[in-house]
């Protein structure tokens, strides 16, 4: 019971320091593993992240990682955070070992995306939609995958892309960095490649794209990698 309120007070003291733009977030968490999982407290911070257990016990767990040590970061508005390390599991045929911790009282993890936004290369995962300011262009849209799609709105703002969806975990935000291309066979449906793994997102679109605003977007995506290109040739050629 000591314990549960204790939290509980550090989840107040956390959503009122996320109020405001961060330099550094600690939350009230717990570790989901295979003895139980345990209580602690998350700490997100601009060089990595760390998670220090809350108990009588000795040893406590201790986890840390800089961002050189993680495989991918996923937050997500299901009031989750995600770790994927480059450690083996032996067990799985060597398959990365995840973590997850779950946070207490749903925050609002917009805050922690802006601190991680310019820090983080395409290992970072923002399941969550960043629908700040005013979108270049949105449609209503149904997301498909192979058990059951999801309903949302795609919008496109100047450097971003963002799928906003009810159903927790399913929304993202994509830095134009992020995005590896994007296609379509139809006026209906855009398929959309990204740099995370099993990143491919097909879009049933309910209104039709005009093909303007796909080409506007198509070339924004793709300018910065025909500049490389030209500048590769270039410097070979002398």
């Amino acid at each position: 019971m000591e314990l549960r309120t204790e939290t509980a007070t550090l989840g107040i003291v956390a959503l009122l320091v996320l109020a405001a733009p961060v330099a550094a977030a600690e939350f009230p968490a717990r570790h989901d593993h295979w003895r139980r999982g345990c209580a602690g407290l998350l700490h997100i911070e601009p060089d990595g992240i760390s998670f220090s257990e809350i108990s009588n016990k000795k040893p406590e767990h201790q986890l840390k990682w800089t961002w050189a040590d993680i495989q991918q970061l996923e937050i997500g508005d299901g009031r989750m955070v995600r770790v994927l390390s480059y450690h083996d599991r032996p067990w799985l045929a060597g398959k990365d070992q995840p973590f997850d911790f779950y946070l207490d009282g749903k925050p609002d993890l917009l805050p922690v995306y802006e601190l991680l936004r310019t820090k983080l290369d395409q290992r970072f995962v923002a399941r969550l939609a960043d629908m700040s300011g005013t979108p270049l262009w949105q449609l209503p849209v149904k997301e498909l995958n192979a058990i059951k799609g999801t309903q949302g709105t795609l919008a496109v703002f100047d450097h971003r892309v963002v799928y906003q969806s009810s159903r927790p975990w399913a929304s993202r935000t994509w830095r134009d960095s992020d995005l590896e291309s994007i296609s379509t066979a139809g006026p209906f449906q855009l398929t959309v490649r990204t740099l995370e793994k099993n990143g491919t997102f097909e879009f049933q679109l309910r209104q039709p794209l005009p093909e303007e605003r796909y080409q506007a977007l198509w070339l924004r995506l793709n300018r910065p990698k025909g500049l490389s290109l030209i500048s590769e040739s270039k410097e070979n050629q002398k």
